[in-house]
């Protein structure tokens, strides 16, 4: 049997506002682009609600997708509770604006140099009373750091999914980056516009990153038949590729950290790996019932980022 107040307790403005752009839309693309998600994000939120009412809430229409009887009803009504909470954000938004306040930020290393400042140029148009307060941390600290209240939402990076949130947490993914190798420039196996193959440094010594690229360097590096030999560890992407540069090893790093140097130390070179190695970057923030004005704002500011700038790529692109 149904236990419907279990339901209600699940469902949340943004699952409403899908459902909504999808029947103005129909199609996800559509929804993506209207409300800022990721498809992967978009689907698994309706697909997830589904499973708790037990009925079909999208059907197939051609190339198309369209709701189904219990979408159109959901979205019908959701439309009206998501009017109704917008008004009551931008009364909320206003007194923030009047009497000013904070909004909680916490980030990982590349991300301060490059999203972060991003956010806080947009912050001075969209929210100039506002205090933009910021603290760097890897992600399980910075998840750590939002479970337990001590800010409203964290820019985290995830290998593959396999980041453990804490269970009042949600992580939506926003963008996601390649990673690259990095070797001296006189290494015949770096070219320009050559991809290669992790295990073609099977031989080499390593330099890894913090625990989280460690763990993803372990998990590259067995799926190819081996174990790197990691002989030095820093969390600081310049001076990991400072290290490169000196000689004697190599290492893995995100697109984000090169396109947050202004340029290479001399005599390092990069290139791209086949298969493609990528990770996901994305706000993280406190699950409730309907969206708090923080995480509203940090969606506002997200979307003022010039990601290509930074070489991300949308999640659906």
């Amino acid at each position: 049997m149904l236990d419907l107040h279990d339901v209600s307790q699940s469902i949340d403005a943004t699952d409403l506002r899908i459902l909504q752009a999808l029947a103005q839309s129909g199609s996800l693309t559509g929804v993506s682009e209207a409300l800022h998600i990721s498809q992967p994000a978009i689907t698994q939120r309706i697909k997830r609600l589904e499973t708790k009412l037990g009925v079909p809430l999208t059907e197939r229409f051609g190339r198309k997708i369209r709701l189904a009887p219990a979408g159109q009803i959901l979205a019908s009504h959701g439309a009206k509770i998501v009017a109704e909470l917008e008004v009551a954000l931008d009364k909320i938004s206003a007194l923030c604006d009047t009497r000013g306040g904070e909004f909680r930020l916490v980030g990982f290393p590349s991300a301060s140099a490059t999203i972060v400042p991003e956010m806080m140029r947009a912050m001075r148009e969209i929210a100039p009373v506002v205090t933009f307060k910021y603290r760097e941390a890897e992600p399980p600290e910075a998840l750590e750091l939002l479970s337990q209240g001590e800010v409203d939402c964290a820019i985290i990076f995830d290998y593959q999914s396999t980041t453990k949130l804490p269970s009042n947490v949600i992580y939506e993914q926003l963008w996601y980056e390649e990673l690259n190798m990095v070797a001296v420039s006189s290494d015949p196996r770096i070219k320009p516009g050559r991809r290669i193959r992790i295990s073609d440094f099977q031989q080499d010594h390593w330099i890894a990153g913090c625990p989280k690229c460690r763990g993803h360097l372990l998990t590259a590096a067995a799926e190819q038949g081996f174990a790197p030999d990691i002989v030095q560890e820093t969390d600081n992407i310049p001076a990991m590729i400072a290290m490169v540069a000196a000689g004697g090893a190599v290492a893995m790093v995100p697109e984000l950290a090169l396109s947050g140097m202004r340029m290479l130390p001399e005599g390092v070179h990069t290139a791209r790996m086949i298969p493609a190695r990528q990770r996901s970057v994305g706000i993280a923030f406190l699950g409730t019932t309907q969206p708090s004005p923080a995480v509203k704002l940090a969606y506002a500011l997200s979307s003022r980022v010039d990601y290509r700038r930074w070489n991300l790529q949308l999640l659906n692109d």
